[in-house]
């Protein structure tokens, strides 16, 4: 019994010690940051003193130099040639030196800060947050390329031979790439029929042709957008059918920017192909346009359409009988507010995607994006909150486009609710813009939130001795002939206050809407002070208390 315990003792510990040793080997293979490779380059020459591999910074910049210099051979031997036969690699291998070297120069940005200078590629440097930190790395990428079907990669690899040491040079697969990105990257017939002085570096790695077609291009480009507004203003006058009309009105402006950013396409994408700096600036531009142009002429659409369908003019909206149309009115011009917003949003994500800026930036944008964010969010705080303000009135419907409103003791019209401010304007044509927030946040008195209709009041001090029935019998003769009171049954004096120089009455009357109530109010009180002049004549009885340089005597 004991000599099976031990055996099975002794195997257990055996098989620990095997997946250990196991386990280690895996481990230590892992931590191998070079690929294993059968040979590197054989059909070529040794490399020269000056071709240095040993680390990716000194790489690249030995394969970008020794282009320079026209030592192909030389910029070669960075390039693994494993898909080239041995007999042709003297001749094959300098040939894609050149086009790789073109098409780097046209559509890269060297990202220099990913190459350290140190065999393992590992940044001691890196925060415990980044993903070299503390890595030795074998396969740098250095950017995304479009291929003939889809986006491909360019890298750099770490690799060895059995009798060699460790040397950077662009993989295999970046090195059976090359024929199709040169045909899609590389000289155009039109670049290779300049005469050679023209296709010479100038400035900032410029050739000549690149800064003297700059300038043309952007005026052909601008002449072809003046020519597309032209054209649509004219066809938009000449459209007989309203529709037709709004669709050619609405794409004027959408479709200078298509123009200009199809010249831009076109010219950079086929007729010419610019170096790297270029069309990092124009690729992500092409792209802004089409999204911005798209946008654009939704925007218009939905404006001109929200104008066929509801009516934003103050004058209408306010009459007490379009309240259905005030809540369409607010509720549409919230819609186009969440349209905008998503609008943005989306368009921000595909310019992002399409542009590719982590690639052609680096990592260094990724790592600072958090703080950026930071940044503009509280930079931003404000408008953010106004926006959400501005989505929240359209919520609880507090106020309406067209609604009559009391704001900071001021009669006001809501005009606008913009994403930060709201448009009020005031009875004597003034415009008063308040935040959103601020808006929402202090009271205001509406007169036509729920229903129009109201009680307005006439307030006028009375002399003591006044006859009231004949003052209460005049102001009930006032209200039925005036048309603007609805009721002039409900019509009523009341006596509210009573002071030195006399009682205070109340003359309240019902009245349709907030517009007609205030010409009535106006126009009753003028009738009130007539009849109590003429009550007063007529009995002898002062109706309105008198100041003492009233009378005669002083």
């Amino acid at each position: 019994m004991h000599a099976r315990r031990l055996v099975r003792l002794l195997a257990l510990t055996l098989a620990l010690l095997v997946a250990t040793a196991a386990a280690d080997t895996a481990r230590a293979q892992d931590t191998e940051a070079w690929f294993e490779i059968p040979e590197l380059n054989v059909g070529l020459p040794p490399p020269a003193d000056h071709v240095d591999r040993r680390t990716a910074y000194h790489a690249m910049a030995t394969f970008i130099d020794t282009l320079a210099e026209n030592r192909d051979v030389s910029a070669a031997q960075v390039l693994n040639l494993d898909v080239v036969p041995e007999q042709q690699q003297l001749v094959r291998g300098p040939e894609l030196a050149r086009k790789l070297g073109e098409v780097l120069d046209r559509k890269v940005i060297v990202p220099w800060r990913k190459l350290l200078d140190r065999p393992d590629n590992l940044d001691a440097d890196a925060g415990t947050n980044t993903a070299a930190a503390g890595q030795a790395r074998r396969s740098i990428l250095i950017a995304y390329i479009d291929g003939p079907r889809r986006e491909v990669e360019i890298r750099m690899n770490r690799v060895k031979t059995p009798e060699g040491d460790p040397v950077w040079v662009f993989s295999r697969e970046t090195v059976s790439l090359i024929e199709p990105l040169y045909q899609m990257h590389g000289p155009t017939r039109l670049e290779e029929m300049m005469p050679d002085i023209l296709r010479r570096d100038s400035i900032m790695g410029l050739a000549w042709w690149e800064l003297l077609a700059l300038p043309l291009l952007l005026l052909v480009a601008w002449l072809a957008g003046k020519l597309s507004y032209r054209m649509f203003s004219w066809r938009s006058e000449k459209a007989n059918h309203p529709w037709a009309e709004l669709a050619l009105d609405a794409m004027r402006w959408p479709s200078v920017i298509v123009v200009v950013s199809t010249v831009l396409l076109f010219a950079t994408q086929w007729l010419l192909v610019f170096s790297g700096p270029i069309s990092a600036i124009f690729n992500p531009l092409v792209v802004v346009g089409y999204v911005v142009a798209v946008v654009m002429f939704l925007l218009k659409v939905i404006d001109t359409a929200m104008r066929q369908f509801v009516t934003f003019d103050m004058g209408e909206l306010s009459s007490h009988d379009q309240a259905d149309n005030r809540t369409l009115a607010t509720a549409m011009s919230a819609a186009r507010r969440v349209i905008v917003i998503l609008a943005t949003v989306v368009s921000a994500g595909f310019i992002l995607s399409a542009a590719r800026l982590s690639s052609m930036l680096g990592l260094s944008l990724l790592a600072s994006a958090g703080a950026v964010t930071l940044i503009l969010g509280f930079a931003a705080r404000r408008v953010l909150g106004n926006i959400l303000a501005s989505l929240q009135i359209m919520l609880n419907r507090s106020a309406r486009i067209g609604d009559q409103i009391s704001f900071e003791d001021q009669w006001c019209t809501v005009e606008r609710i913009h994403f930060t401010y709201v448009q009020l304007k005031v009875w004597n044509g003034d415009r008063l813009v308040v935040p959103v927030e601020r808006f929402i946040s202090e009271h205001f008195r509406s007169y036509t939130l729920a229903d129009s209709a109201q009680d307005r009041t006439v307030r006028i001090t009375l002399s003591h001795l006044a006859d009231m029935d004949a003052v209460r019998e005049a102001f009930e003769r006032i209200v039925r002939g005036q048309e603007g009171v609805t009721d002039p049954d409900e019509a009523k004096m009341l006596l509210v206050e009573h002071d030195a120089f006399g009682p205070v009455a109340r003359f309240q009357f019902p009245v349709s809407n907030p517009n007609d109530g205030w010409d009535t109010e106006c126009a009753i009180r003028e009738e009130l002070m007539t009849a109590l002049q003429s009550i007063q004549d007529s009995t002898g009885r002062p109706t309105l208390p008198r100041a003492a340089f009233d009378q005669p005597d002083g």
